[in-house]
């Protein structure tokens, strides 16, 4: 069958870390061949260089539906206020990269 990169959005994810001073983003990788996909996160300050983020900022889910594969990412709200966040998406179609829209 013939390798199809995924669609890739990015979402702000509500839950009850909010109430802790967190947030989330999904990150949400669709509609690819085969079904396998490594996810990685970046961030931006506004007009700065794109870092990779700290290890302990961020902890991560991932899950795993038919079709489709997503990542969770939980921040401090005040890192998602200083900075864009971008979803790396690594398949064997290539990269595929996503921020969020906020």
């Amino acid at each position: 069958e013939q390798v199809v990169k995924p669609v890739v959005s990015v979402y702000p994810a509500t839950s009850r870390a909010h109430l802790e001073g967190k947030s989330s983003l999904l990150c949400l990788a669709s509609a690819m061949f085969p079904p396998l996909v490594q996810f990685s996160w970046k961030r931006r300050k506004e007009n700065g260089r794109l870092e990779d983020l700290p290890p302990a900022e961020g902890e991560q889910l991932e899950f795993r539906e038919l079709g489709c594969t997503a990542a969770i990412i939980v921040i401090d709200q005040d890192a998602l206020h200083t900075y864009k966040y971008s979803c790396y998406v690594q398949h064997e179609g290539g990269p595929v990269e996503q921020t969020e829209q906020g």
